[in-house]
């Protein structure tokens, strides 16, 4: 059975920091869209395994949905939101960690069977930094998936109508320059898109799935 995405009940989660994106989540109309992003990725993580590393854990949206598949479950950020301890589902051993995906020695070598970096590596100006320490981290036959929005002026325009007028400041690495530097240390498995049919350029919102060979 596919992994399916279960947004916590509103006032459950706390912002990690002012920039969190979490109220959009549980937005009338926007809300839709940052929800089944976040699907399109999980679609292609394995059902079930033993060990999973998430980038940029923020809020902990994701952690009930991916506690309950993996037994070993390791959430990092550069800054934590407390009680994240909480959203854990039972059976899985958890831990979260401050950590910078550019500083190699802060994640373990050849250990995920998988890795979920959701809206991390558009923040990220070094593309080639981030791709190699995630390739790092992940086991031989792993599989990484990524997720990340086209950064241009439309995108800039799409969050001002939301009210966030602050995007040019954290959105520095556009869909293009990801790939490209993901496919020097990984192989490509597959992709999807929103809308459906759009080129990587042009798609609102991306995910990507990656493996290490072995």
């Amino acid at each position: 059975m596919a992994i399916r995405f279960q947004l916590p009940p509103p006032g459950t989660l706390t912002p990690n920091d002012r920039d969190d994106p979490l109220p959009y989540y549980y937005h009338p109309w926007v809300g839709w869209l940052y929800r089944h992003r976040l699907q399109m990725g999980l679609d292609f993580l394995p059902e079930r395994g033993r060990r999973i590393l998430e980038i940029g854990v923020g809020s902990g949206v994701l952690v009930p949905t991916l506690t309950a598949r993996f037994a070993e479950y390791t959430g990092t950020d550069l800054t934590l939101a407390p009680n994240l301890e909480r959203l854990v589902a039972p059976g899985c051993r958890a831990e979260f960690r401050r950590a910078d995906l550019l500083r190699d020695g802060d994640l373990p070598a050849d250990h995920y069977d998988a890795i979920a970096c959701f809206s991390v590596l558009e923040h990220i100006a070094d593309a080639g930094g981030a791709a190699r320490s995630l390739a790092r981290a992940l086991a031989p036959g792993g599989t990484l998936v990524t997720g990340y929005p086209m950064v241009s002026r439309l995108m800039t325009k799409s969050f001002a109508v939301i009210g966030y007028d602050r995007i040019d400041d954290h959105h520095v690495s556009p869909p293009a320059r990801i790939a490209e530097a993901l496919a020097r240390v990984l192989s490509p498995v597959a992709r999807a898109a929103f809308p459906p049919a759009a080129p990587v350029p042009a798609a609102l919102y991306q995910c990507t799935a990656w493996t290490k060979p072995g």
